[in-house]
C-alpha cells in the first residue's frame, strides 16, 4: 500500500481516523458545554487513563466541540515546571480581549483585578495581567483566582459566550496553584457562570484531586479510559483501512485484536506497519505477523526507551524489581523485597518515580504501578534481573 495514504496515526495526541470506543465521553462533553449554554451548570471533567489510550485526542475533540458551540477555549499541556496560575492569567487576559466587553464592564473588571494582590494589572488601557507568586500564601492565590474566575465567567455570560480551560497532565500541577484553581473554579460554578475545566492525567488524579479540596469529587467527574473493547478495538483497526477501500482479512484481524490487547496506540502502530508492508486488499495474516516486529520496535523507541533514558541506575533497579513480579498493580513492599532492600530505603526512588510520571500510586494503599502497559514486558526483555539471593552470595564471596 501506499505509505502517502496511510490512514494509522501512532503519534502523541494525534486524533485517530476512526475513534472508537469514546462515545461516553464526547457525550457527556457535549452535554456539559450545552447545559453551560444554557445557563446550567455542570460538573467539570478530569479524564484519567494510562499514557497512549487516547486522552489527549479526546482533550482536542472537547476544544473542537467547544469552540464550535461558540466558547473560548485555552489549551495546556502542563510539565513539573509549569505555572497554573500564571498560564491562567494570561488566558484570562486574551478572553478578556476578545470577548469585546463594553467600556462600563471594562471599567468595572479593572475596578475588580486592580484590588488583586498577587495577580496584577498593567496599562493605563485594556486588561494586562501579570502574576507574581513571590510573595502570595495560598490563601492570597486562591482568593486572586476566584476574583479573576467570577470577573472571567460575568464578562462571558455577558458576552453570550462561555470559557473552557483545557489541560492535559494535569498531574503536574504545582500542588498550591491546583487547590486554588478548585477553589475559583468551585466559586464560579455556585455563581453559575460559564466557566468549566475538562483536564485529562494519570489514574491517581481522583485521589490528588480529592486532597486538594474535599468537594472536589462533587465539583468534577472522573471518566476512566483505557484498552478498547473486542468490537471498539475492530473498529480502531479497520475502519481507517475500509475508508480506502482495503480489507483485513479475519485471520488477521484476530491476530491483530490479540497482539494489541485493545490498546489504542498498539492498534495504531500494528496498522501503520501492516499498511506499508501489504501489497494488495485484503491484509492477511502473514502481513500482521511481519508487521508486529516493526510495530514492536517502533513501541520501544516511542514509549519504553525515551522512558528508560529519563531514570536513573537506581530507579532502574527498582522498576527491574516491579517487572520481576509480572503485571501490576505491586506492593511496595514486594516490590522492595524483590530489589533486595528495606522498603524505606527505596522511598526516594519512589518518590522521584512518581514525580517522573513512570509509575503512579494506585487507589489501593500502597500499591503502585507503571503508567505505561506492558512496560514490565519491556523491561524484562531488556534488563536483567539479578535476584537479592544471588547478589548476597556475589558480596559473600568478594
Amino acid at each position: 500500500m501506499d505509505p502517502l495514504n496511510n490512514p494509522y496515526t501512532p503519534n502523541a495526541g494525534s486524533r485517530p481516523p476512526a475513534l472508537a470506543g469514546r462515545h461516553a465521553e464526547l457525550e457527556q462533553f457535549r452535554v456539559l458545554v450545552g447545559r453551560m449554554a444554557r445557563g446550567a451548570t455542570e460538573q467539570s471533567m478530569i479524564i484519567r487513563g494510562l499514557r497512549g489510550v487516547g486522552k489527549t485526542a479526546l482533550l482536542n475533540i472537547f476544544e473542537d466541540q467547544a469552540e464550535n458551540a461558540g466558547f473560548l477555549t485555552f489549551y495546556h499541556e502542563l510539565t513539573p515546571h509549569a505555572g497554573l496560575a500564571g498560564e491562567l492569567a494570561r488566558d484570562t487576559q486574551l478572553a478578556l480581549a476578545r470577548l469585546k466587553l463594553t467600556a462600563k464592564m471594562l471599567a468595572t473588571i479593572r475596578g475588580a483585578l486592580g484590588q488583586l494582590q498577587s495577580i496584577k494589572l498593567s496599562g493605563p488601557e485594556g486588561i494586562g495581567l501579570s502574576i507574581d507568586l513571590r510573595r502570595a500564601d495560598e490563601a492570597t492565590l486562591a482568593s486572586d483566582l476566584t476574583q479573576l474566575f467570577l470577573q472571567l465567567g460575568q464578562a462571558a455570560r455577558a458576552a453570550k459566550s462561555g470559557i473552557v480551560f483545557l489541560l492535559d497532565e494535569v498531574q503536574f500541577a504545582e500542588p498550591a496553584q491546583f487547590r486554588a484553581m478548585i477553589s475559583a473554579l468551585h466559586r464560579a460554578t455556585q455563581r453559575n457562570l460559564p466557566v468549566t475545566l475538562a483536564a485529562a492525567g494519570l489514574p491517581q488524579i481522583p485521589k490528588l484531586t480529592g486532597e486538594a479540596r474535599s468537594y472536589a469529587e462533587r465539583l468534577f467527574t472522573f471518566p476512566v479510559i483505557g484498552n478498547l473493547s473486542q468490537q471498539d478495538a475492530e473498529a480502531a483497526l479497520v475502519e481507517p483501512a475500509y475508508a480506502h477501500d482495503v480489507a483485513f482479512e479475519e485471520d488477521a484481524i484476530a491476530a491483530a485484536l490479540v497482539w494489541t490487547a485493545g490498546y489504542p496506540f498498539y492498534i495504531q502502530q500494528l496498522g501503520k506497519h501492516a499498511w506499508n508492508l501489504a501489497s494488495a486488499s485484503p491484509i492477511s495474516l502473514a502481513v500482521i505477523e511481519s508487521a508486529k516486529p516493526a510495530a514492536q520496535a517502533a513501541l520501544n523507541q516511542t514509549m519504553y526507551e525515551v522512558r528508560m533514558q529519563r531514570s536513573t541506575n537506581a530507579e532502574r533497579h527498582y522498576m527491574r524489581a516491579m517487572a520481576e513480579l509480572g503485571p501490576g498493580p505491586y506492593r511496595s513492599g514486594d516490590v522492595a523485597r524483590a530489589a533486595g532492600k528495606p522498603t524505606t530505603a527505596f522511598s526516594p526512588v519512589r518518590q522521584s518515580l512518581l514525580e517522573k510520571g513512570l509509575i503512579y500510586a494506585t487507589e489501593d494503599y500502597g500499591h503502585i504501578d507503571f503508567t505505561v502497559p506492558r512496560f514490565d514486558q519491556y523491561l524484562r526483555r531488556q534488563l536483567p534481573y539479578r535476584s537479592p539471593r544471588k547478589q548476597s552470595q556475589t558480596r559473600s564471596r568478594s
